[in-house]
């Protein structure tokens, strides 16, 4: 008997816990977070419709070298579907670019949709009567659709980290600077001056860092935002040597620029590029977004840069990038 009511009771438990009463009846409390691995993306595309050459011309725009890095990487990793398979369950993928081809569709169509079956989530939806016709939609909105699933790729490092963000740290960055961003805890303060904080995350094979540094002036030219940063990581960032320090690697045509970037409310300039180390041998991506201050008086710099040898790094630099863009 004592079986039958714990049974029972664990019954109940579990039915108020799947169910929430509201207003019209009751609503199944479904978890609709997105799945897929950082950097992956699922490609929905009939074999029916496709030849060899289509599949690669799609694939070699996605797999696109990640840009400003200092090796080969790809921009994102594909997973393939035919439509007939592509269920319920790769539907919550977190990257989608889907192709719907039927020759009685009288028109075709565009679409970038976002949480459709799950959020954070981008769809990528091409439909149309032909192949052919939809690879020009394709081409015509290659930089669209990049931009989109890369982003979506920055949201979903967000949404961990505003879960398991540093109170602390946040607020030192408010008082310092007058700005908000959130921090993971894996991170901690590394040294912090009055016009410069770095946040370090180590681990035994890589390092990845956030600085943050006042300038004074309203010089977001490419030159100033340059000799800026290499001014504040001499002073305050050594290096696993004596003597040595990172500056930003000028080398072809890295680092890239960017101005009217438009992060949440904010316009800055971007730089996304390689660091390199004065004296040593050490380097990596980097990526950071500057603005001019709302008293109109100094430049605040935000920066993420890593340090991983013999490793992969996009999915790194996505991380810091992502910390980076939280700003607000």
């Amino acid at each position: 008997m004592k079986k039958k009511v714990f049974y029972l009771s664990c019954l109940l438990l579990t039915t108020l816990l799947l169910f929430s009463c509201k207003k019209g009846g009751i609503k199944i409390k479904v978890d609709n977070f997105s799945n897929g691995k950082a950097g992956e993306v699922i490609l929905v595309i009939d074999k029916k419709y496709a030849s060899d050459d289509v599949r690669n011309y799609i694939e070699e725009i996605l797999t696109q070298p990640q840009p400003a890095f200092n090796q080969i990487e790809p921009m994102f990793d594909l997973l393939h579907f035919e439509n007939k398979d592509f269920t319920a369950y790769f539907q919550r993928h977190r990257s989608i670019v889907q192709f719907d081809i039927n020759p009685n569709f009288s028109s075709n169509t565009f679409r970038i949709e976002e949480n459709v079956w799950a959020r954070p989530q981008v769809h990528i939806h091409l439909r149309g009567y032909s192949m052919d016709s939809l690879l020009i939609f394709f081409k015509q909105h290659e930089n669209e659709i990049i931009d989109a699933l890369y982003d979506n790729d920055l949201k979903r490092v967000q949404y961990f980290a505003s879960g398991r963000n540093d109170a602390y740290i946040e607020q030192r960055i408010v008082d310092k600077f007058g700005i908000h961003i959130t921090v993971p805890n894996t991170y901690s303060i590394a040294r912090e001056e009055e016009d410069f904080i770095w946040l370090l995350f180590r681990t035994v094979r890589n390092d990845r860092f956030i600085i943050i540094y006042k300038t004074p002036g309203t010089d977001l030219s490419r030159r100033g935002l340059i000799d800026a940063r290499n001014e504040k990581t001499k002073a305050y960032i050594p290096g696993a040597v004596f003597g040595a320090y990172p500056i930003v690697a000028e080398v072809y045509q890295f680092p890239l620029y960017r101005d009217n970037v438009k992060i949440g409310a904010i316009t800055g300039t971007e730089l996304r590029g390689l660091w390199e180390s004065v004296n040593d041998k050490m380097g990596g991506p980097f990526y950071e977004f500057s603005f001019i201050d709302r008293a109109g008086e100094n430049v605040i710099s935000v920066g993420g840069f890593v340090y991983a040898p013999e490793e992969e790094k996009r999915n790194y630099l996505r991380e810091v990038e992502a910390i980076v863009k939280s700003v607000r």
